[in-house]
């Protein structure tokens, strides 16, 4: 499975400026860094954590839900491995979800997306497209008994609903997350369900899954601080989403978001794309391998530095237009 990310060098993350993988553009705060160095100063790497009962009671404060809808993994990918595989998946959408079929979202300047079939997981906002997925077609389609599985991995730090509210009242909506995300740790790795199918997925799932290291640190970050952060990160995202939206043509056309990344189409190919950025320090996402995506599509993060990003992208169309 391709995903963003380059690969490490000897044993150390690339220097490249990479854009292709989704984290908070306003990267790790000081108060996780600070609770790394609580953890490793009192060797809590020695111990196994308990049951995970302290991090669910922060879960369930952060969200207000009870802590039995709540379940706890290896990151948002171990949880999406253990459903099953008999899913309705709009496309384009993450790669990882189990498909028993597939059906288009509607492109246009903006992916639009409809829930069809019994049992439908998705994105929210879709990944990689940045669509967000409407209330209205949401509520209609638990009323009707249907089985919602919604990843909300980038809703926290994103300018779109939250579906939290309504897994009280439907015992047939699952949501996914991921602290990963919303705090820029990909080697921190705490994902976590609520709904009331979570305490099945985690019967499925392996003892010991969550290292004493990411345990430590989520069970005691001050939620207060958390919160706060997660306003400013979402601030964030809406300035800069605003400021890309006024970024079109030169060869580059850029579709609507409601996430801390874009999806765009160039007039060349993203290999071709991806290659001459790579020459210039830079690297985005090839999209090509998305279902209902083409060969031109390339999805780039908001992380620092995207203005120049999308400059430099510009100027490698318009030279190789020249060339041609």
């Amino acid at each position: 499975m391709m995903h963003g990310g380059l690969k490490w060098e000897k044993g150390r993350p690339s220097s490249i400026r990479d854009f292709s993988v989704n984290l908070n553009p306003l990267g790790v705060p000081r108060f996780l860094e600070e609770l790394v160095e609580d953890a490793v100063r009192n060797r809590v790497y020695s111990f196994y954590p308990d049951e995970y009962r302290q991090l669910k009671r922060v879960i369930s404060d952060l969200y207000d839900v009870d802590e039995e809808m709540i379940g706890v993994f290896n990151g948002a990918s171990e949880a999406i491995s253990l459903l099953d595989h008999d899913f309705f998946v709009p496309e384009p959408n993450y790669q990882e979800y189990p498909r028993g079929s597939v059906y288009l979202a509607h492109e246009d300047y903006e992916f639009r997306f409809t829930l069809q079939g019994q049992k439908v997981i998705t994105s929210h906002p879709n990944n990689p497209t940045g669509a967000s997925l409407p209330r209205e077609e949401v509520i209609p389609f638990l009323q009707e008994g249907k089985t919602l599985v919604i990843d909300q991995s980038f809703a926290d730090i994103s300018p779109v609903d939250s579906f939290v509210d309504l897994v009280k009242e439907f015992p047939n909506l699952l949501l996914i997350s991921s602290f990963t995300k919303t705090f820029s740790v990909p080697g921190l790795r705490i994902g976590f369900t609520i709904g009331s199918k979570s305490s099945l997925l985690e019967r499925r799932a392996p003892p010991w899954r969550i290292n004493a290291i990411a345990y430590y640190v989520f069970s005691n970050m001050d939620l207060k601080e958390a919160r706060s952060f997660l306003v400013r990160s979402r601030e964030e995202v809406r300035r800069s989403l605003e400021e890309v939206e006024r970024i079109q043509g030169h060869g580059l056309k850029i579709y609507r978001s409601h996430a801390p990344y874009v999806l765009a189409e160039a007039t060349v190919t993203a290999e071709l794309l991806n290659k001459e950025l790579l020459r210039r320090g830079y690297y985005v996402r090839d999209c090509s391998n998305f279902v209902g995506l083409r060969q031109n599509h390339v999805r780039f993060s908001l992380r620092p530095g995207y203005s120049d990003l999308l400059s430099t992208i510009q100027e490698i169309i318009e030279n190789l237009s020249y060339i041609s």
